[in-house]
């Protein structure tokens, strides 16, 4: 477990408190310091696939947590940031509620012993969210289209893993 991969994830986790705290305090979610950390650690979730896989480190804990964290980092910054007025609430119940959904039906596949890996498609609106959050944390540009984007992608990607899952299911209650 103690890969640098890793522990960029685990970073990445940790980040999460500081930034909501700071978000919350700025009073309309625009803090300098919240969106300096939350840049930071996402860009941890470009490096962390990367570095495993170039290292030849990548473990079963990191294909586990790093989406774990991602789900976490945003569905919290995201929360912080609807608190504290910046984001519409309707988007954002939707988004931690796939998220919520998908931590469970990942759980649940998991103990049937099956597997489900992130898809590329789900990497691609990830990144949007952590651009749309970065944008919308500093008042800039097209946040608001991005956002929506992002949540209308994540809402897709989770009824495709969820198709994935229950596809799965299907083989898996289906064979002989």
């Amino acid at each position: 477990m103690a890969t640098l991969a890793n522990l960029l994830t685990l970073l990445r986790i940790l980040a999460v408190p500081a930034i909501v705290v700071l978000v919350l305090q700025s009073g309309d979610g625009s803090s300098t310091a919240a969106t300096i950390i939350f840049a930071a650690a996402a860009f941890t979730d470009f490096l962390d696939g990367r570095i495993a896989r170039s290292t030849g480190t990548v473990t079963e804990f990191g294909r586990i947590f790093d989406p774990l964290a991602d789900r976490i980092f945003i569905s919290c910054t995201i929360a912080a940031l609807t608190i504290a007025g910046k984001l519409p609430i309707l988007g954002v119940a939707l988004v931690v509620g796939r998220d919520i959904f998908m931590i469970l039906g990942y759980k649940f596949l998991g103990s049937r012993g099956m597997k489900l890996r992130v898809s590329f498609l789900g990497k691609i609106y990830t990144a949007i969210f952590m651009l749309a959050i970065v944008l919308a944390m500093l008042g800039w540009g097209p946040w608001e289209l991005l956002f929506w984007i992002a949540v209308a992608g994540s809402l897709f990607t989770g009824l495709l893993y969820t198709l994935k899952g229950l596809t799965k299911l299907t083989r898996v209650n289906t064979a002989p």
